[in-house]
């Protein structure tokens, strides 16, 4: 601003004006261009990854879900949806160990859930307690899925299910896990620290350098001030280009945070839950059965 408001109250140019033309800031320009892209690139499969393992957690679980109301008792089947459900919260609280943390804790997230569906009794509470630290460590997670294959295992001993039908579970309960520490192994490793201070560095210096360089191309004297609100407006438009896409590429680092950019946790969980008690509430209609039962008998 100061540029324009001095080159507007001379009418030769100066000769530092001149020093501009060799500095190639276009060059510097498509340089920040070029790792600010790739950065955003690179932090939006990153978010997508985490967007995939934790909707795969959401849906090995359903996947249990329909199989345990077709194959079990159920007393047997709603323990382990239970136990699998209760997987899913915790794995999401056991964040709060890692990366920059999460804002879903043991005390206002999981026992929100766990008090609305009885996803854990009280005894298995206490056994949790003993032994982990849901808030600061994903354990209670693995032990969760760890009981879900015992409740798999107890089934087939006590002859609900066959060794193939058993096998087919544990595959589904263990790749739930993976989906989860999925979220961990991301979250444990964001983007090289250089990487980003790299791409600020250069924005602190090439941004100024822009505004400079636009200002003493705009013309010197009373040029019409058409030039100068044009000029201003490319300034700003780059401006909102480089800060835009480097803070929305950040924010992208870790999905599992509080911004209106992060995964929706809080309707995965809850849509894992309403689905899971719909799929164990379904019951079978012997209609189309009952149906091709008469027309055989008829003729």
């Amino acid at each position: 601003m100061s540029i324009r408001i001095y080159s507007r109250s001379i009418d030769d140019v100066p000769n530092f004006a001149y020093l501009m033309d060799a500095a190639s800031v276009e060059v510097l320009g498509g340089f920040l261009s070029f790792f600010l892209v790739l950065f955003v690139n690179q932090t939006n499969g990153r978010f997508l990854e985490m967007y995939g393992c934790s909707k795969a957690c959401s849906g090995r679980i359903q996947d249990i879900a329909g199989l345990a109301r077709c194959q079990l008792p159920p007393v047997v089947a709603d323990r382990l949806i239970r136990h699998m459900n209760a997987a899913q919260v915790a794995g999401y609280v056991g964040l709060n160990a890692i990366g920059q943390g999460s804002p879903y804790n043991k005390a206002h997230f999981f026992w929100h859930y766990n008090g609305q569906y009885k996803l854990l009794t009280f005894e298995e509470m206490l056994v949790l307690d003993r032994s982990h630290d849901m808030d600061h460590s994903s354990l209670c997670m693995k032990e969760l899925i760890t009981w879900c294959q015992q409740d798999v295992s107890m089934a087939r001993k006590a002859g609900y299910i066959d060794s193939v039908q058993e096998q087919n579970m544990h595959d589904i309960i263990l790749e739930c896990r993976a989906a989860i520490d999925g979220m961990y192994d991301y979250t444990d490793q964001p983007p090289h620290f250089f990487y980003i201070h790299f791409l600020v560095l250069l924005s602190a210096i090439y941004l100024p350098l822009f505004a400079v360089d636009t200002a003493f191309k705009a013309g010197w004297g009373d040029t019409y001030i058409g030039v100068d609100l044009i000029s201003g407006l490319v300034v700003f438009l780059q401006c909102t280009f480089v800060v835009g896409l480097r803070s929305l590429g950040t924010k992208m680092i870790d999905p599992y945070g509080d911004d209106l950019e992060d995964l929706s946790v809080i309707n995965y969980v809850e849509g894992t839950l309403e689905n899971c008690s719909g799929i164990m509430r379904s019951r079978k209609t012997d209609f189309a059965f009952n149906t091709k039962l008469q027309e055989a008998v008829l003729t």
